[in-house]
């Protein structure tokens, strides 16, 4: 009977000591969330350059507007200056003068943009031009294989002046396109930036089928469209679109849509 009572309380032993065990409060896990998890620089005035070394001779890469905030890696050997991380996972060096060093909490770190672990703001901010590589189809019912180079330059993040030199291969022949035209950024500073686009240019026919869309030679084009970009870290930015385009010739003119994506750098 005594062997029957000790096997029982030894049982019971765990389950009233688990018992015992204070349950983690709401308190403890908001205060786990806002633990500090690194050291940030918070930019204090106005505008400051970004530099690719640790000083002023060194070029200038981006610029920091006052409340940014970039987690620090670390201070330079030589001068006040320090080596942060940017949004897209770049690194640039900033002077010590421009910021305040604090610890911050995940949260306030990602300055509420979403997946920051992912997206990053879309260099354009920073840019003066942009080339983009497409590929996709033109022409939905009959489709021809279609690449492209977009090649823009910036007036300002939200406007530009698009260039597109382009090929369109099918079984019927093949087409040469090239257009100038603006471009127009909505929301600049998001990691998916939509924009729209509108345009001219020419179109060179080399059919080598009577059921060709065009004849041989020399004609107009207009476009008009629009798509999104998306930037991800380390400066990837993938940009999806469709065009819609009007070939023609003082006799006919003839509609084809455009479908592609592709791959943006900007500089």
């Amino acid at each position: 009977m005594r062997a029957l009572l000790a096997l029982m309380i030894a049982l019971a032993a765990p389950s009233i000591a688990h018992a015992q065990d204070p349950a983690p409060s709401a308190e403890s896990t908001s205060a786990e969330e806002d633990a500090p998890v690194g050291v940030f620089a918070r930019v204090i005035v106005d505008r400051t350059v970004m530099r690719s070394g640790p000083g002023a001779a060194f070029r200038g890469v981006r610029s920091a507007r006052r409340g940014d905030v970039f987690p620090i890696v670390e201070r330079g050997t030589r001068g006040y200056w320090f080596r942060v991380e940017l949004p897209d996972a770049t690194h640039a060096w900033i002077s010590g003068d421009a910021v305040y060093t604090h610890e911050l909490s995940a949260d306030e770190a990602s300055q509420g943009r979403f997946l920051p672990e992912v997206f990053a703001p879309a260099p354009l901010l920073q840019a003066t031009g942009e080339l983009h590589f497409g590929f996709g189809v033109l022409g939905v019912n009959d489709p021809n294989g279609f690449m492209t180079i977009r090649p823009t330059i910036y007036f300002a993040p939200e406007i530009g002046i698009e260039a597109t030199l382009a090929a369109a291969v099918g079984e019927g022949g093949r087409l040469m396109i090239g257009t100038l035209g603006g471009l127009v950024n909505v929301f600049p500073d998001s990691p998916v930036v939509p924009f729209l686009g509108a345009g001219g240019g020419f179109v060179v026919s080399d059919p080598n089928a009577d059921s060709f869309l065009l004849q041989s030679g020399v004609t107009g084009a207009l476009y008009a469209g629009g798509g999104l970009r998306i930037a991800f870290r380390y400066r990837i930015t993938l940009r999806l679109e469709a065009r819609a385009w009007a070939i023609y010739d003082e006799n006919r003119y003839v509609a084809q849509e455009e479908l592609s994506a592709g791959f943006t750098v900007f500089f």
